[in-house]
């Protein structure tokens, strides 16, 4: 089972390559793993998140809105990660 987190940082993740291809690659997954991911994200919040197209994606209003949330919450979970390493490593 894939949790909620993880389906939020393939969406950022997706977000920022503006490709699935691409994003699969970063991410070590495959691109219909990607595919998966995102369409099960749309299907939990009932909306379409990005507008696709051969030559990648794009945000739909959405998506901007929440790319922008959720973008901001998975680099503070980040920053709280490389927090502890650093103390742990004082």
């Amino acid at each position: 089972m894939v949790s909620k987190l993880d389906l939020y940082k393939v969406f950022c993740k997706v977000g920022n390559c503006k490709s699935f291809s691409k994003a699969a690659k970063e991410l070590y997954m495959t691109q219909p793993a990607v595919s998966q991911s995102i369409m099960q994200l749309e299907k939990e919040l009932d909306t379409r998140l990005f507008n696709r197209t051969p030559k990648g994606v794009t945000f739909t209003d959405e998506g901007k809105l929440l790319f922008e949330y959720t973008h901001s919450a998975i680099n503070l979970i980040d920053v709280g990660e490389e927090k502890i390493l650093e103390f742990k490593n004082l």
